[in-house]
C-alpha cells in the first residue's frame, strides 16, 4: 500500500513536472523576456508553485496513470493537457496569460520623494518590476523602498 502511495505520488510529480515546466518556460519567453525582467527561471518556477495543490495532483495524475483501469483514457487526457501547457509557447497567448496572471494595472507608486504611476509587472522576493508609462520602460526597485499608494 505504502508501495503504491509514494510511486503514485513519485510518477504523478514527474508528470505534472513536465506541464509546469511547459507552462512557466511559455510565461518566462513571452512575458518575462518581452518586459525586461530579470528573474531566474528556477526562482520563477518555485515561488510560484502551489504546494498545497502540487502534492495531492501529483498522486491523482500518479495513480490514474499507473494503477487506475481507466489508464489509457487518462493518458489521452494527459496528451491534451500537455498540447494546452504548451500553447503558452506560442506568443500572444504566453504574454496574454503572463499578464493576467502577474500584471497590476494603473497604480500609483512612492519612492523616496518621487511619486509615479506604473503597472506592477511582478513582485519577487525582494524586487519588485514596474512599468513605467512616461519612460515607457520596466524599471527594478527593491521592494521595501517603494509604496504602493493605490493598491486596486
Amino acid at each position: 500500500m505504502i508501495n503504491r502511495i509514494l510511486g503514485s505520488v513519485f510518477m504523478g510529480l514527474m508528470f505534472v513536472s513536465i506541464l509546469d515546466f511547459l507552462y512557466f518556460i511559455g510565461l518566462k519567453l513571452n512575458y518575462f523576456d518581452f518586459y525586461k525582467i530579470d528573474v531566474y527561471f528556477n526562482v520563477l518556477f518555485f515561488d510560484n508553485q502551489n504546494f498545497y495543490i502540487l502534492l495531492p495532483l501529483s498522486f491523482v495524475v500518479g495513480y490514474m496513470t499507473m494503477y487506475s483501469k481507466l489508464a489509457k483514457q487518462f493518458l489521452k487526457i494527459y496528451v491534451l493537457v500537455i498540447i494546452f501547457s504548451a500553447i503558452t509557447l506560442y506568443e500572444p497567448i504566453g504574454k496574454s496569460l503572463g499578464e493576467i496572471v502577474f500584471l497590476q494595472d494603473n497604480q500609483r507608486f512612492k519612492f523616496g520623494s518621487t511619486t509615479f504611476s506604473g503597472s506592477t509587472l511582478y513582485e519577487g522576493r525582494t524586487t519588485i518590476y514596474i512599468y513605467r508609462n512616461d519612460l515607457a520602460k520596466t524599471i527594478k526597485l527593491a521592494k521595501e523602498k517603494v509604496k504602493n499608494i493605490t493598491v486596486q
